[in-house]
């Protein structure tokens, strides 16, 4: 077994069992005592087979891939071949592995903080042969040190700072993507993913230097609910602070970019409370032409729509 692979586990009894149970078949991570679950399904354009906590109900319900390809056209329009990108909120590694069918030859780094999503993360990487990813396992925020952390699976987040004393969530390192960028020698950075619960403000605050010297294209979550409920933050606070980093910044639903200025700060949070039910991706740079292939592409699926709706 190489070096930095003691958590990969020899997967060959488990393609097995999947195939002669139906696709679907459980393993454990003797570290962590917990059952994993392993299920081939469609991934961009291929059939894989990818591990997951055995408890996690995204992925329980994951079937055909459609979920993911709005996601795999973005990455089609703001990266490159040798792009570098951090996916931070990797989950088990969807997102990732889906990048690395673009970034061929550049790096992603996959960031997860719940460990039982972390090993299945590992695992997926190493079994589909994607070298060019780099899983890291801690959490992102604005300082350095070490935070407990709620693992539910698919929604795992931070334990917020007032409820620390009371809470059994498990201790995993916390980073800034500042000092990750540092440590690794950077020379770009063109695509941040970020997906955290409610914990993406933190994040950006310890990116202050990356945003400024490369000005990647920001896709991140814009959870009212989790801000809320888990950080006792104001999601509209946080909306004015993203307008002023980004001159840039869209809804990007259904594959489609949506400017937020021109919603206005009021008609952004009612549609984004009442018809995303809280939940919205967003999309936010600072140079415009960062984004001219993804609204190029827009427009190209418009008039493709109009010719269709005319009999052309």
């Amino acid at each position: 077994m190489r070096r930095g692979a003691a958590r990969i586990h020899d997967t060959r009894p488990f393609v097995r069992a999947a195939s002669a149970r139906g696709g679907a078949s459980f393993w454990r991570d003797p570290l962590l005592s917990d059952a994993f679950l392993s299920r081939r399904v469609p991934l961009a354009g291929r059939i894989r087979l990818i591990h997951a906590p055995s408890g996690d109900y995204a992925f329980s319900r994951y079937t055909n891939g459609r979920g993911f390809r709005h996601f795999r056209r973005l990455c089609g329009a703001v990266l490159r071949p040798d792009s570098v990108s951090f996916d931070i909120g990797a989950n088990i590694g969807l997102t990732a592995l889906i990048a690395a069918d673009v970034t061929t030859r550049g790096r992603i780094y996959a960031i997860e903080a719940a460990p039982r999503n972390f090993a299945a993360l590992s695992r997926n990487v190493y079994e589909h042969g994607a070298s060019i990813i780099r899983p890291i396992h801690c959490a992102v925020g604005a300082q350095e040190g070490s935070v407990p952390f709620f693992d539910n699976s698919t929604f795992g987040y931070v334990v917020a700072e007032a409820d620390m004393a009371a809470s059994r969530g498990t201790p995993v390192p916390l980073r800034t993507l500042d000092n990750l960028v540092a440590e690794r020698g950077l020379e770009r950075l063109d695509f941040i993913k970020m997906d955290i619960e409610g914990f993406e403000e933190e994040a950006l605050n310890g990116a202050t230097a990356t945003l400024a010297r490369f000005d990647p294209v920001v896709m991140l979550e814009f959870n009212s609910w989790c801000q809320i409920a888990s950080y006792d933050r104001s999601p509209r606070r946080f909306l004015e602070r993203l307008l002023d980093t980004f001159p840039e910044l869209h809804v990007w639903r259904h594959g489609r970019l949506t400017d937020v200025r021109r919603l206005g700060v009021y008609q952004f949070l009612h549609t984004h409370l009442i018809e995303h039910h809280c939940n919205t991706d967003l999309i936010g740079c600072r140079a415009g032409e960062r984004l001219d292939r993804l609204k190029a592409m827009q427009a190209e699926r418009g008039l493709a729509g109009l010719r269709r709706r005319l009999g052309f």
